[in-house]
């Protein structure tokens, strides 16, 4: 089982335009929402490829709604903590029919009070002991932004307690929340400058980056690096992962499904090498359709 930890969830959107007209009015050609959020993109594109995924999510009001139905269309399953807050949205525009980026404005995550924090934090504790219990061990995710009101050291806490009872802990941050969880992880997922920052260190290259967070954390590690690729570094496996040659209009969620196709391949029993090219698949069929954290038709 993989348990993505969706404390930072949103409704994406994703606009494609012409020409994003400064100052002025744009009509999109075509709109695509999805309940969104990192974690939520790892869950979706996980559960596309076939795993059994059951996310924690924290939602409020008439958009929290909306990102739970959105779920249940796209048969992930999901148990939602409610917030007073309303849950976030965050938007990406794409350009022309030769783009290959896009204009990104993410709200915020929705903040929670020290209750929600508490009743988001036993909901983990719960499902995850459950599926410790039933075996295999799960694979839990936390992905994205640490939400305003959700303790750094309680979180850190909470996935070391996590790893000590036997689940596999999975993280992909920046910033403060990655330094307060990557002792905790037995994965960590970054890009380069994510890894630059926590270790205060300006690598060479991705390969660089994952020997100093093993030797930091003892942790596996998978590096990006955009245009020049991935490295990682998964038990004895030291590996290149190569950038895509083909490169589609909507790179948003990307990363996030190479985490999923990543997790799903280490569910499914596969080793390191075949699951980073399920993981580079995932990504590189993400960007062929939009929204975050779909994947196109295998081809």
């Amino acid at each position: 089982m993989i348990i993505p930890l969706a404390i930072s969830a949103s409704l994406d959107v994703t606009y494609e335009v012409d020409e994003l007209r400064h100052g002025d009015i744009t009509r999109p050609n075509a709109v695509t929402r999805v309940a969104g959020g990192k974690a939520l993109n790892v869950a979706r594109s996980a559960a596309a490829l076939g795993a059994e995924v059951q996310a924690i999510v924290a939602l409020g009001g008439p958009i929290g709604d909306w990102v739970r139905a959105m779920l249940t269309d796209d048969g992930v399953s999901a148990t939602v903590i409610p917030l007073r807050r309303v849950t976030r949205t965050c938007t990406a525009v794409v350009e022309s029919a030769e783009s290959t980026t896009s204009t990104d404005l993410y709200e915020p995550a929705t903040a929670l009070d020290v209750d929600e924090w508490d009743a988001y934090a036993a909901a983990v504790r719960t499902l995850v002991g459950e599926a410790v219990a039933l075996g295999p061990a799960p694979w839990v995710a936390l992905s994205g932004s640490v939400p305003p009101g959700v303790p750094l050291q309680q979180l850190g806490a909470l996935l070391g307690e996590l790893r000590a009872r036997g689940a596999h802990v999975v993280v992909d941050g920046s910033g403060d929340g990655l330094r307060a969880t990557a002792p905790a992880a037995e994965l960590i997922k970054v890009n380069r400058g994510e890894a630059s920052e926590l270790m205060e260190t300006d690598f060479g290259s991705a390969a660089d980056a994952c020997r100093a967070l093993r030797e930091r954390f003892g942790a596996d590690a998978v590096v990006t690096d955009g245009v020049a690729g991935s490295a990682a570094l998964i038990g004895e496996v030291e590996a290149a992962v190569p950038a895509p040659r083909m490169r589609g209009r909507f790179p948003a969620g990307s990363g996030d499904s190479f985490l999923g196709g990543l997790l799903a391949a280490f569910e499914r029993g596969e080793d390191a090498r075949s699951a980073l090219a399920a993981a580079s698949d995932a990504g590189v069929r993400n960007a062929l359709v939009p929204g975050q954290g779909r994947l196109a038709p295998a081809s």
